[in-house]
């Protein structure tokens, strides 16, 4: 009689998580999803082979992590070094939505900031790299 007694208690256990996994599930179907927060990162980079990898890959842990929709502006000072051949393979490989700008065309960070307007309830951030311990802003880099 104990085996069957089991059995019944395994069953009736079954039933029960899966009778709340569909209630949860519905609940869940119900509220309207809360929309993620909105960064936009500008960073600032000549000659950063080595450091942007690391940073764009930091950003994304981050964004992971805080449940926030990312996006990146790369303004290049023209780096004469793999900085342009990373950033592109980091931009397919992992869908990232990043864009690159050369120097040609824009003035100063001031005029980069205006250009780039920030959509309702995106936080923007901008980030020089050529500065030593700027990088420090980006979430998980010790400068």
């Amino acid at each position: 009689m104990f085996p069957y007694m089991a059995w019944i208690w395994i069953l009736f256990s079954y039933g029960i998580a899966g009778t709340l996994v569909h209630l949860f599930y519905s609940r869940h179907l119900k509220n309207p999803s809360i929309p993620r927060k909105q960064v936009h990162y500008i960073l600032v980079a000549y000659n950063h082979e080595n450091q942007i990898e690391w940073y764009l890959r930091a950003l994304m842990w981050y964004s992971c992590l805080s449940a926030q929709s990312l996006r990146i502006t790369i303004l290049d000072e023209g780096s004469q070094d793999d900085t342009l051949a990373i950033i592109e393979r980091m931009k397919y490989a992992n869908r990232l939505n990043l864009t690159v700008i050369g120097r040609t065309g824009i003035q100063d960070e001031h005029d980069m900031i205006r250009r780039s307007v920030p959509d309702e309830g995106e936080q923007l951030k901008f980030i020089d790299l050529r500065v030593p311990h700027e990088a420090a802003k980006i979430p998980y880099v010790q400068a």
